[in-house]
């Protein structure tokens, strides 16, 4: 069993990224993906850790991009994440998302929410590692009691509908694509069906097509919100385009409570044999580098 989608504390987990790869060994894992949002700043340690523990690790990033006005996640695995086109792209993701929180903390102070910046890093325990971001402000809401939970805190404030949302400035898939490419990695559509049911199988198909053309590898087969009939659709659409299959939990931590390392919520299982293709393939993009 792997698990190739994972967050630690250098983003928006509760786990830093050496007690991540320890989990991962006491889970029984045979191989682990460390896979931050816009950051590769706890690889590592968790690479470090992975040898010390005689564990397979997979340096990885996830990767917002911009899609027809929302947005798609891309998960980078086997990157040479020393890389300077790579780090040139995440330091201006991280830019842009530093202006944001400032903006989303001025939408929450214009309405009657006390709160300074201050607080939110505080939210981080003042790692300098760690990327700030809408979790943290959510931890900051309950805390000073504005909300309930941090699920009310995205509803009420931080959502796409909520009353202190701001979008984010966010890469093509394109950038970002050439980018893992051009770091010896490869490109995976993470959570292809964003968590919602229903999505037709055509929209699927014509996203990943077009994505399939900018060079994508891969496709999350198995992913934590993934019904069993989603699994079906992503596997028969990896199998029809030849997308290698990936999976993961989206494991977070605390942040997550139900959803448990390799497990998902509790029935996913990511097979062993498809490390060694992901591999193969990436590889692959480093010879053509």
């Amino acid at each position: 069993m792997i698990d190739l989608h994972t967050h630690s504390s250098a983003s928006d987990g509760t786990l830093s990224p050496s007690e991540l790869a320890a989990a991962a060994k006491a889970r029984g894992l045979s191989a682990i993906a460390l896979t931050d949002h816009d950051t590769t700043s706890g690889l590592d340690d968790f690479i470090k850790a992975g040898k010390e523990l005689s564990l397979k690790v997979v340096p990885g990033v996830e990767i917002a991009c911009s899609w027809y006005g929302f947005s798609l996640h891309l998960a980078a695995l086997f990157i040479d994440h020393a890389n300077a086109d790579l780090q040139a792209m995440l330091n201006g993701i991280r830019q842009a998302r530093e202006q944001r929180n400032q903006r989303i903390l001025e939408l929450l102070q214009s309405q009657g929410v006390s709160l300074s910046m201050e607080q939110i890093q505080a939210e981080s325990k003042n790692d300098p590692k760690q990327v700030i971001g809408r979790p943290h402000f959510a931890r900051a809401l309950v805390k000073g009691e504005y909300c309930d939970s941090t699920r009310q805190a995205f509803s009420k404030f931080l959502g796409r509908n909520g009353s202190a949302y701001v979008p984010r400035f966010l890469p093509l898939p394109a950038e970002a694509i050439h980018t893992i490419h051009n770091a010896g990695g490869i490109a995976i559509l993470a959570h292809p069906f964003g968590g919602i049911e229903g999505v037709p199988r055509n929209r699927t198909r014509q996203k990943l097509l077009r994505l399939i053309k900018l060079g994508l590898d891969g496709l999350e087969v198995y992913y934590c919100d993934h019904t069993d009939k989603q699994e079906k659709t992503a596997r028969e659409l990896a199998r029809e385009l030849q997308l290698l299959p990936s999976g993961g939990s989206d494991f977070h931590g605390a942040n997550t409570p139900d959803v448990s390392l390799g497990k998902g919520y509790g029935n996913m299982v990511v097979p062993d044999d498809l490390l060694e293709p992901l591999r193969q393939r990436a590889e692959q993009r480093r010879r053509q580098r």
